[in-house]
């Protein structure tokens, strides 16, 4: 393995455990009625993110800013639709329509790591698609387990959730990759 592959793979390695760290702060804060934990931790990470490479700082704001208010107003509507409901002590503010800061977190968190996982999905609309499935229903059978939600129809929730976020995920994949062209050499 050359010196280019060994840093690429470093950097996936611990790109994915910074977020996963995001992840655990979101719920740990949320659990602990300490919300903001998590959008703290996130924006350490977000920091640290942007430090790497100064040249990408103003794509990489517009796209977790992007991504940040195009999920902020789905999981807003469908929190107002009822398809599910969020814990009040799990909220930093108590405004029952608005999604609460520690889901507006992983949705912060997931963005930073969009750049690094376009690699593997460039352009794989499926793929995205059930990348966003299979996390819908593994973030918010955990939560509710967590107790910090509650899927105010059961399964049908979910199932709404995950087309939601299978619909959503590509395109945000779609923006990302207007941003961040493929410049490898074919």
């Amino acid at each position: 393995m050359n010196n280019a592959n060994l840093a690429f793979w470093v950097n996936q390695i611990t790109g994915t455990l910074t977020f996963m760290i995001g992840v655990v702060a979101c719920y740990f804060g949320a659990l602990q009625q300490m919300p903001w934990l998590g959008m703290a931790v996130v924006l350490l990470i977000i920091l640290i993110d942007l430090l790497q490479d100064k040249k990408l700082i103003t794509k990489k704001i517009k796209l977790v800013v992007l991504v940040t208010l195009a999920a902020a107003v789905m999981e807003t509507l469908l929190i107002v639709a009822s398809v599910y409901s969020v814990n009040p002590s799990s909220r930093l503010l108590d405004l029952q329509f608005l999604l609460p800061i520690w889901i507006l977190a992983l949705w912060v968190n997931f963005s930073v790591r969009i750049i690094s996982y376009l690699v593997f999905t460039r352009g794989k609309h499926f793929v995205n698609a059930l990348l966003g499935i299979v996390f819908a229903v593994l973030i918010f059978r955990s939560a509710e387990r967590f107790g910090l939600v509650e899927l105010t129809h059961g399964v049908y929730s979910l199932v709404i959730i995950a087309a939601a976020w299978g619909v959503f995920v590509p395109f945000i994949y779609m923006y990302a990759n207007r941003l961040f062209p493929d410049t490898r050499k074919k």
